[in-house]
C-alpha cells in the first residue's frame, strides 16, 4: 500500500475545495501524490498548476518543510518544466508526511 500524506490548503483555495483545508492523499512520490489530490480535487489544478503541469511561479510547495524547488537537479527544459527534476518531484514520500502549498498574495 502506498504511503498517505497530509496535503495541506491555502484559505484562499477554500471557495475551490467547499472548505476543505487538508486531505489525505497517497503515493510513493511527490509526482504521485499530486496526481493523487488532481484526481480527488480536480477543480485545484488551474490554482496550483500552470499548463505545462509545473506549479505556477506564485505557488510554493513544501515537503516536510522543505521547499519542493530546493530538492530535485536542473531540469532538461527550463525551470518550469514539468517532468524536470528541479521541482523535486520525484522524491519520495513516507507514511506521515506533509505537504503544504502556500500561494503567494500581492496587491498595490
Amino acid at each position: 500500500m502506498k504511503p498517505t500524506v497530509t496535503v495541506s490548503l491555502p484559505s484562499l483555495l477554500e471557495p475551490v475545495t467547499g472548505g476543505v483545508r487538508e486531505l489525505a492523499v497517497r503515493g510513493d512520490s511527490l509526482r504521485e501524490v499530486f496526481a493523487d489530490l488532481m484526481e480527488r480535487e480536480p477543480r485545484l489544478r488551474p490554482h496550483l498548476f500552470n499548463e505545462a503541469g509545473a506549479l505556477r511561479r506564485h505557488v510554493l510547495c513544501f515537503h516536510n518543510g522543505t521547499n519542493t524547488r530546493w530538492l530535485g537537479g536542473p531540469p532538461a527544459g527550463g525551470d518550469d518544466s514539468p517532468g524536470g527534476h528541479a521541482d523535486g518531484w520525484d522524491t519520495l514520500v513516507a507514511e506521515g508526511d506533509t505537504v503544504l502549498f502556500m500561494q503567494a498574495v500581492s496587491g498595490g
